[in-house]
């Protein structure tokens, strides 16, 4: 979905998604992007809705198409974001939350599980950069969306809390925070243990919400398990695992 000015498929930059729809299409998928506003007088005719982190709101008219497409048997995959970027969680978790998947104002923060980054000044390596909220996740359900998935880096994204009947598929470890106030410090009101990142939802169809959408992005997808992770959810979503 590009209407609601989410990532582009045709995008080769680093926040576009060339690079999954190139694997996705190699697995025989057959892909179409979304751009125009749903049809909300018939059933939506695609098995999988893929919503990558949208900035333009849904109208009440598509969210009830998106609640009738997930009750009819398809899918929908949504990538979130950290905080409340757009204002997009309030109005996201009204399409979630049915399915017992809430998202977070947060950003995920782990000052134990996380990657660095190279400093370089004028092609000079002078170090290594901390990156607290570039996260490792290595917590995972058995499930086969995590089959061989031994690692996620998770970039800049938000928490999410699960309730019957969805459930957590990755998580973070002990060490990590839900971090409100984005000063990368554990405040007295903020969440420390570990937080779901990824988490699913299946009753007629398959709902599956990811707290970060780089994730999936040109510029990340092949980091750690990334792009494996990605495939399978889609597969699963697809009702293909």
């Amino acid at each position: 979905d590009e209407f609601h000015m989410g990532s582009s498929m045709a995008n080769p930059e680093a926040d576009g998604l060339t690079s999954l729809a190139s694997v996705l299409e190699e697995g025989n998928h057959t892909l179409e992007i979304i751009k125009s506003e749903y049809d909300i007088t018939r059933h939506l005719p695609w098995d999988v809705i893929v919503i990558p982190f949208p900035k333009e709101r849904f109208s009440v008219e598509e969210m009830m198409s998106l609640q009738a497409h997930l009750r009819s048997g398809k899918s929908v995959l949504l990538l979130a974001e950290w905080g409340d970027l757009f204002g997009h969680v309030d109005y996201l978790n009204e399409l979630t939350k049915p399915f017992g998947i809430e998202i977070q104002k947060d950003r995920v923060t782990d000052h134990q599980e996380h990657i660095t980054q190279k400093v370089e000044l004028g092609g000079v390596i002078l170090g290594e950069e901390e990156i607290p909220h570039y996260v490792r996740v290595t917590n995972f359900a058995n499930h086969p969306i995590t089959s061989e998935i031994e690692e996620l880096i998770y970039f800049s994204g938000c928490s999410l809390r699960v309730s019957e009947p969805a459930f957590s598929v990755a998580a973070t470890s002990a060490s990590s925070f839900g971090d409100i106030d984005l000063n990368s410090e554990l405040d007295d009101d903020e969440v420390q243990g570990e937080l779901t990142i990824a988490a699913a939802s299946e009753m007629s169809g398959r709902l599956f919400v990811i707290g970060d959408s780089n994730i999936a992005a040109n510029g990340y997808i092949e980091q750690g398990d990334n792009l494996i992770f990605m495939q399978q959810v889609i597969n699963w979503l697809a009702f293909a695992i």
